[in-house]
Order: structure tokens, then C-alpha cells, then sequence
């Protein structure tokens, strides 16, 4: 099997022709495409003004940080591989793969890559940052979807050579995921900030609790088919602001519109570009207490009235979810496994009676004042579980300090959204590893449900992909790494001037800044 790079150069050398035509006719017309500033008298200068949903924390190379972190990464670096609009993956800053057998990958570099502090960027540098996201020491995210790598040979040049121990059918995959990226050697550790990358733009000025400027890396190996010379990043972690912003012309494109203003965004004539995919849950703390009984969690699946949850959410622009997850297209896709549990608060008023409260108890959940879907969900299980006799709390701080609560196991239950980390089932591995982030429950795992999703990965066989994953079903029906609640159309908006984005359909749309080396102004 072998990978090569579409050549993209003469669609962008049209599309540039025309955003050149375009900026002639437009000059004075806004900030959207300004002249250049040098003077020059058939040049513009592209700049999109992206309202961003979150004041990110600092990125950390190989670190969990959610939405916001990764629309930058995906803006100042690059892997191996990347996803294209359709959400396939594809080489990047791999010329060419080549996979001999079904554990060997060898990945041929562009000629001439450097990082945007104008280093080299070479196949050691592959080495080392594959090798740091595969350490789980490190407290990567790569680390479990990884842990098939056995040796990774550097010619100390442009090519790398990844042999794994078994099949692992989603791992070019997780090499497109942005915080795969490969990153110089100064970057490995949890100390420096990751904006050293070798992606379309380098961030260049930041504000902090404003802002951000990314201009072009003309060092990009793919800097010629690049039309945006700079993005402002401002940032709006209310959603009303940012819709306000995108309306009255602040911001070209915002992420997350939110759900009450779809048809507010649309009827003003943006465009709304929306995908099914994202999922929401709850999640536990399970290394001590109630929720360490998996009685528990399963009297809380029960409890979950998801349509209240829907409606009051995303006003009915999502779906209930009473199981785990899976793309209908995937071999492993069974009905069922969506509806592992029904609403049923008797049942689960008796499954804390056998667990040994039959009045209760009091408990916190944590949730998030940033993103109002999130708030609204944790509002609606906080109802549903005082239903059943647990007195939930609600703690609802900045999503910063959301995450950092979740990273340290600072709650008894959560309510998180995601959406896995890539389209084969196998994302269900984060939640069963024990891997202590912020977005899965605390102190969980289990090996029986990893090595299930093991044998998933390494099978070619399509009828035993389905049966390995009935079985993963009846598991997690018992034990409960998550209470699923429901899934979510995600959108992106943006005007008229903004072309060639495209929100990425499914479980990929959290990595569509991807699209933005697509994108022009006219």
C-alpha cells in the first residue's frame, strides 16, 4: 500500500488568481483583504479574523488540553499525516507511505522541511517526537493508541521507518491527529510552550486572555499554495459575543456556533456549516467512594432522561445516546451497541438500594461555565440524579481550570463532550487504560474492554471486528467507563468572504482548522 500527497498547486494557483482579482476590486472594502503593506501594486495581503470559543492554556507538546489548543496546533504544525475535507487520512509532512507488510510503515519526507524558527527538521526529529508521544510517562495522549509502535529507525535524513508489534488499522489515523505533530527536540518536555511547529502559519504575538497573531511560515513545505498571510485569533468564551462578533463583521469565522443561534446566523445570511459526530457524557471518579461501584454507575446510565437533555442542550439539534458511539460505516457497527441503557429511574433507584444506598447520597459534578451546552447538560443530569436521591453539586468553573480539575481527578462525576480521537471504534481505548486525563474518568480501567479493542485493531476480518465489539458492548453495559447522553450537530460560521472552508464530517470536525490551509478571502 502506498500514500501519496495530492498536488493541490494548480487548483490554489487558480484560487489565488482569483483572490488577487478579487482584492483589486475590494480595496478599501474592509480588513478582510487588505492592501499590502509594502506597497506593492498587484498584491494584497489575506487576513482572516477567527473568533476562537476558548481562551486556551499554553500548549504542551503530547498534553490533553481540548478544542481550543488544537485549532492552533493545527494552524503552527504539522505530522506525518493530516485530514483532508472528506476526514480521510493523508501524508503531510510525509512525502510518500509505504507500507510493505501490515506492520511496517515507511514514511519518505518532503525535500527541505524546517521548523518555523528556521531549523532543520529532519527524520530524527520524527524519531524523537514519536517516540515522546508513545512514552506514557510523558502523560501523552498518544500514548495507548501507540503502544502497537515497536521500533522507529531514523536514516538521519528523510526517511523513517515505524514497525509495529501487530496490525493496527487505525494508526495513520492517529498520526493525522494535531497533537501528533512533529515538533523540535527542544519542545519535548511539559516545560515549553509548543508553538514551535512546522505548520501553514507561526504564532507571532499573543495577548494573553485576547488574542492571538498567526502570519504565514513561508518555511511551510506547502507555503505556495497558502493564500491566508496572517490570522487574528480573537477570543470569545461566551457564545453570544461571538455570534455578535461574526454578525456585525469583528470576526470572519467562529467555531462552536451555538445551537440557539443557528438559525439567527443563518437567516443573516452566513453560512453554517454543521456535522453530527460529537458526543456527550458523564464521567466518574472511580478510585474511591460511590462511583467506584459499578451499581452506581449503572443506576446513574438509567437515571439519564437524554431527551430533556437534547432539548434543553441544543434545542433538539442532536440525537439521544444510550451506548457507545460508532460510525455506521465501520464493520463493528451494530444497533445495539447504541442502546446499552434505557431511561428507567425506578431501576436505577433500585441499583443504589443493592449498592447500598437506598437514600442517596451527596456528590459533585463538575462542569463548565465556558461552554453553555455543557452547563445545560450538567444542569439536566443534576435533575435526573436528585430524582433518584443524589444530591449533585454543581462546580462550574472556566474550561481552563475545568481541564485542570479533570487532570488532577478533582470531582466526583463530570459531564464532558468529545468525540474521539479518530473515526474507528478503537477511540474507545482513552477510557479504559487508566490514563488519568481530563476527559475520562479518574482511576478507570479496564483490561478486559483494552485488549477487546485490540484484537479489534488487528483484525482484517470484518465478521469478527462486529462480534469482538458485541462483546466490548455487554461489558460496558456492566461497567460503565461512561454514562453516555447524547450527540450534538457541531458548526462552524462564517461570511460570504471566507471560501474554501469546510467543517470536517464526523468525529473529525474538532480538527478542521486543518481547512483553513483551504481558505481564502475574497
Amino acid at each position: 500500500m502506498s500514500f501519496t500527497r495530492p498536488n493541490r498547486r494548480n487548483t490554489w494557483l487558480a484560487a489565488l488568481s482569483l483572490g488577487a482579482v478579487a482584492a483589486l476590486a475590494l480595496t478599501g472594502c474592509g480588513g478582510t483583504a487588505a492592501p499590502d503593506s509594502s506597497g506593492g501594486d498587484s498584491s494584497a495581503t489575506q487576513v482572516l479574523t477567527f473568533g476562537l470559543s476558548a481562551d486556551p492554556a499554553q500548549p504542551i507538546t503530547g498534553a490533553s488540553q481540548g478544542t481550543a489548543v488544537n485549532q492552533l496546533l493545527t494552524m503552527v504544525h504539522r505530522g506525518l499525516m493530516s485530514f483532508d475535507a472528506d476526514g480521510a487520512a493523508v501524508p503531510a509532512l510525509a512525502q510518500s507511505v509505504d507500507t510493505p507488510d501490515d506492520t511496517t510503515f515507511v514514511f519518505t519526507l518532503h525535500d527541505g522541511l524546517t521548523f518555523s524558527d528556521d531549523s532543520e527538521l529532519t527524520a530524527d526529529n520524527v524519531k524523537n517526537s514519536l517516540d515522546y508521544y508513545r512514552d506514557v510517562a510523558n502523560g501523552s495522549q498518544l500514548a495507548a493508541p501507540f503502544a502497537d509502535i515497536e521500533s522507529i529507525e531514523s536514516d538521519g535524513g528523510s526517511t523513517v521507518t515505524v514497525k509495529l508489534s501487530q496490525p493496527n488499522t487505525a494508526f495513520l489515523q492517529y498520526l493525522a491527529l494535531p497533537f501528533a505533530a512533529i515538533v523540535p527536540d527542544a519542545s519535548l518536555n511539559p516545560d515549553t510552550a509548543n508553538w514551535v511547529g512546522a505548520g501553514p502559519w507561526e504564532m507571532t504575538n499573543l495577548d494573553q486572555g485576547i488574542g492571538l497573531t498567526m502570519e504565514k511560515n513561508d518555511g511551510y513545505y506547502d507555503a505556495e499554495n497558502i493564500a491566508l498571510d496572517e490570522i487574528d485569533v480573537k477570543f470569545y468564551a461566551d457564545g453570544e459575543a461571538r455570534t455578535n462578533a461574526l454578525l456585525s463583521g469583528d470576526v470572519d469565522l467562529i467555531d462552536y456556533v451555538t445551537w440557539e443561534n443557528f438559525d439567527r446566523v443563518a437567516d443573516a445570511g452566513f453560512t453554517v456549516d454543521q456535522v453530527n459526530g460529537p458526543f456527550q457524557y458523564v464521567q466518574f471518579n472511580v478510585e474511591e467512594g460511590p462511583f467506584a461501584d459499578p451499581k452506581v454507575r449503572q443506576a446513574v446510565a438509567y437515571a439519564l432522561n437524554r431527551d430533556n437533555s437534547v432539548l434543553a442542550a441544543f434545542q433538539s439539534n442532536g440525537e439521544p445516546l444510550y451506548g457507545v458511539s460508532i460510525s455506521e460505516k465501520d464493520p463493528a457497527y451494530e444497533k445495539n451497541l447504541a442502546n446499552l441503557w434505557e431511561y428507567d429511574p425506578e431501576k436505577a433507584k433500585s441499583l443504589l438500594a443493592e449498592a447500598g444506598y437506598p437514600d442517596g447520597f451527596p456528590a459533585t459534578l463538575l462542569a463548565t461555565s465556558q461552554y453553555t451546552f455543557l452547563q445545560d447538560n450538567a444542569l439536566s443530569v443534576q435533575e435526573d440524579l436528585k430524582a433518584i436521591g443524589i444530591d449533585v453539586t454543581l462546580d462550574a468553573p472556566d474550561w481552563s481550570t475545568r481541564v485542570s480539575k479533570g487532570n488532577e481527578g478533582d470531582y466526583d462525576i463530570a459531564v464532558s463532550g468529545d468525540s474521539g480521537m479518530v473515526t474507528d471504534p478503537s477511540y474507545l481505548i482513552n477510557w479504559v487504560t487508566g490514563d488519568n486525563t481530563y476527559n475520562v474518568s479518574w482511576g478507570y480501567s479496564n483490561d478486559e474492554i483494552a485488549g477487546l479493542i485490540g484484537d479489534g485493531l488487528r483484525t482484517t476480518d470484518d465478521a469478527e471486528k462486529h462480534e469482538i465489539y458485541q462483546n466490548i458492548g455487554k461489558i460496558w453495559a456492566e461497567d460503565v467507563p461512561f454514562a453516555s447522553l447524547n450527540t450534538r450537530a457541531q458548526a462552524y460560521g462564517f461570511s460570504e468572504d471566507v471560501t474554501g472552508f469546510t467543517n470536517i464530517p464526523g468525529t473529525a470536525t474538532f480538527y478542521s482548522g486543518y481547512m483553513l490551509a483551504n481558505t481564502s478571502m475574497q
